[in-house]
């Protein structure tokens, strides 16, 4: 008979091995769970697509598109103001033409934005997002994030700031290069 002592880990691995049934990682589905829709998992919505042919008109839609869910992420009742800016960026002589997205969201002063940005990025992380790097600091939060590792990403910069009584979370997003 085991000891009491054994017994604990062995009820803990039965236990998760309980609760992971089911669960797959981000990424990991099969070929038969993969045709199931956005609605089935609900965290796709927040993933682009790359479209079959980028052009300025597509990577326009993908990229209002992710922004729009990304913005859905913070409750209606705390925003107060949307400014929306969105546009074909020009080429520059070291960086590609791009679909860019800047969006400011004046929020709730009894929203945190440093805690909302903060929470948003871990949703964004768990539909797949990779963290590239983050800061951060009393009342202020920004993270770069991006939707790959290949030349087919998008780049999120994500931000909440308390500011001076002007509580904002800042979305900025650009699609992969344009051809």
């Amino acid at each position: 008979m085991l000891k009491r002592r054994a017994l604990a880990p062995v009820a803990l691995t039965i236990i998760v091995a309980a609760l992971l049934a089911g669960c797959g990682l981000v990424g990991s589905e099969s070929a038969t769970k993969a045709s199931h829709s956005a609605a089935a998992n609900p965290l796709r919505a927040l993933k682009p697509v790359y479209p079959k042919k980028l052009t300025a008109a597509t990577a326009k839609t993908e990229t209002i598109r992710i922004a729009d869910q990304i913005q859905d992420l913070i409750a209606k009742t705390d925003i107060i103001y949307v400014d929306n800016h969105d546009e074909v960026v020009p080429a520059t002589k070291t960086a590609g033409s791009y679909y860019g997205v800047l969006r400011t969201v004046n929020v709730s002063p009894s929203l945190d934005p440093g805690a909302q940005a903060e929470a948003m990025a871990k949703l964004l992380e768990t539909a797949g997002w990779i963290e590239r790097e983050n800061a951060n600091d009393t009342g202020k939060y920004l993270v770069a994030l991006s939707s790959s590792s290949d030349s087919r990403a998008w780049f999120l910069l994500l931000g909440g700031d308390a500011g001076d009584k002007k509580p904002v979370v800042t979305i900025q997003l650009a699609s992969p290069d344009l051809p």
